[in-house]
């Protein structure tokens, strides 16, 4: 719901200023998808990682060199992260009972994020024309997005004896544990195009990220009450670490890729 107001607030902002000016309202898109495979040796693991993204925009072209406008981001993706060490130990008892030594063993999990994410945002373009068909263009952002339908998977190696595949027997492929998340970002940055101007009413833009600020917080949704009663969750503890406030900051081109798109100005 705040989602639709803040939307609606900036919208109506955004037409009022257009209704007191003789500027042009502009409508985009742009997007990107892109896949790669990822090097492990599980049985069941993580083949790819991915991400897919779409954003819709209005502009208003206020002169000859400076666009205001609002944009919308719908982005899906699924990463590898860095593996989860858990270390475990065994005691080994005499005959009588006396503990005598223990052993220790850490496994090493691969480990996943995926989430679906909504954000809204705001920018500004800045036009460098370098012919009749040709432009150039930089736009300084900053978009909010949030999504809680996400997940951080951990994948069982196969030299834990207990998930050891069974040929002589019927065995299920055991999946990963399945953490839910929540995700939120503020993202501050700067994405450069060049742009064809097909005809009077269509461009075409091949867009990267020059520079981007981002400030991510990760939330782990996990309930530890089963139907009224406490249940022991092992991972708890080990996972927490994954949780919490992160920032990077640089071009977003390794995570997002080049994107594609379209301007219409059709008034």
């Amino acid at each position: 719901m705040k989602k639709i107001l803040l939307l609606l607030l900036a919208s109506g902002l955004f037409f009022e200023s257009f209704a007191q000016s003789d500027a042009k309202v502009w409508i985009g898109i742009d997007g990107s998808y892109w896949q790669k495979s990822v090097k492990t040796s599980g049985l069941v693991s993580l083949k790819n990682e991915n991400f897919g993204s779409l954003r819709p925009m209005i502009g208003l072209k206020l002169n000859q060199k400076w666009d205001l406008g609002i944009m919308m981001s719908f982005n899906s993706y699924v990463e590898e992260i860095s593996p989860l060490s858990l270390t475990t130990f065994s005691s080994n008892f005499n005959e009588d009972g006396i503990l005598i030594s223990q052993d220790a063993q850490t496994t090493h999990y691969q480990t996943s994020i995926d989430n679906q994410l909504f954000g809204v945002g705001l920018f500004a373009r800045r036009h460098f024309k370098l012919n009749e068909r040709f432009s150039f263009n930089l736009s300084p952002y900053v978009l909010r997005e949030s999504g809680n339908s996400g997940t951080m998977d951990f994948y069982y190696p196969y030299n834990l004896t207990f998930y050891d595949y069974c040929l002589n027997c019927l065995s299920i492929f055991p999946g990963p544990i399945e953490v839910p998340i929540s995700e939120e970002n503020w993202r501050f940055g700067v994405d450069a195009a060049f742009a064809f101007q097909a005809s009077n009413w269509l461009k075409l833009e091949i867009r990267a990220n020059l520079l981007e600020l981002r400030q991510q917080t990760l939330n782990d949704e996990r309930n530890n009450l089963s139907n009224g009663l406490a249940t022991f969750d092992p991972f708890l503890s080990a996972t927490q670490g994954y949780f919490g406030n992160y920032s990077d900051f640089g071009s977003a081109i390794t995570r997002e890729g080049i994107r594609f798109g379209l301007v219409f100005t059709p008034f």
